[in-house]
């Protein structure tokens, strides 16, 4: 499933201002998240859950931009990413996910819960009627 420019905005609820600001400072996300580009809902899943991130701990698109791509290979390939125990481990130099058992050997900056950004993106695009998306969610969906 694929998504345009105008839907990444409404789902993730990121600011043009933002998303702009983002595709110039993330490598490859200019590409995708243009007004002609196409973002699968991982990357959206990804992009709300960096932009929550931004919005309640003051995460700097610095850190975002050294991570994106390695986050949005973890997004792609690890189906358990919307499990409840999975969240987005941020160092200065590091972010991972992983479940919150099984926290990274780096210095721990912050910690962001997936599944509530996932769930509440999975209920907007699932209510339109779309297919099945990618990210499991797990018992709670």
């Amino acid at each position: 499933m694929n998504f345009t420019h105008a839907q990444i905005l409404e789902l993730t609820g990121m600011t043009q201002e933002r998303l702009r600001h983002w595709r110039r400072e993330i490598p490859g996300l200019k590409t995708r998240a243009s007004r002609r580009g196409i973002v699968t809902f991982e990357e959206v899943a990804l992009l709300a859950v960096l932009s929550r991130a931004t919005d309640e701990i003051g995460l700097p698109v610095s850190l975002i931009a050294a991570h994106y791509e390695d986050l949005l290979d973890i997004f792609r390939e690890n189906q358990s990413v919307g499990e409840p125990d999975f969240v987005l481990w941020l160092s200065i130099d590091s972010a991972t996910v992983s479940p919150i058992t099984a926290p990274p050997e780096f210095e721990i900056a912050a910690v962001v819960r997936l599944a509530p950004v996932i769930e509440q993106l999975y209920s907007s695009v699932h209510h339109t009627g779309t297919r099945q998306l990618a990210l499991s969610l797990g018992t709670s969906a």
